[in-house]
């Protein structure tokens, strides 16, 4: 495995007030890892194409950071994962059995993430015309492969951050009934 040398901080980066953007590159022609680092907040992003040292990255490889990063901060806010999980156990579901399923949570919430991902084509909403509306969220097909790769993370997780000393807290229990669930 080639070593790994911490790149300087790169002022000639585009970059967002309060930010710093840091690379890592080998001293062998290896991937560039591009990390950013704003106040209170890290994302990293990795390159998956070859770049040699002396280079700096592709534009093509730019749009990839920048598509990584925008999915993940979209994923990691409070509550789009249990949503995403709450529709892997069971769908399609309505929003009323959604927020009974996820301890909680609030409607407000609720309707903001699953506005999201809609937007983001990881749910469908199907509007019946009936009196009253019925709505129903399903998972996409883009949404059952994310859920695949989350329940591959939770298990990763349950590997390797499981405490050392063998009590268990509260969360991991959650965790391993999500992870058995599937």
């Amino acid at each position: 495995m080639p070593k790994l040398l911490l790149g300087e901080i790169s002022p000639g980066r585009p970059s967002r007030p309060l930010s710093h953007h840091l690379s890592l590159t080998s001293l062998a022609s290896v991937g560039l890892i591009y990390l950013v680092v704003v106040a209170n907040q890290v994302g990293a992003s990795y390159l998956s194409k070859l770049t040699p040292v002396d280079q700096d990255i592709t534009k093509e490889q730019s749009e990839e950071c920048h598509l990584l990063h925008s999915a993940w901060n979209d994923l990691t806010k409070v509550w789009t994962l249990p949503v995403i999980h709450a529709l892997s156990l069971k769908q399609p579901a309505r929003f009323n059995e959604l927020k009974r399923r996820i301890q909680n949570i609030s409607a407000t919430s609720l309707a903001e993430r699953l506005n999201e991902l809609d937007q983001r084509k990881v749910i469908e909403r199907k509007v019946y015309p009936e009196t009253p509306p019925r709505v129903e969220y399903a998972l996409t097909k883009k949404g059952v492969e994310l859920s695949v790769i989350l329940g591959t993370l939770a298990e990763w997780v349950m590997k390797w951050d499981k405490p050392s000393n063998g009590t268990a807290r509260a969360n991991d229990e959650k965790v391993r009934a999500a992870v058995r669930s599937k």
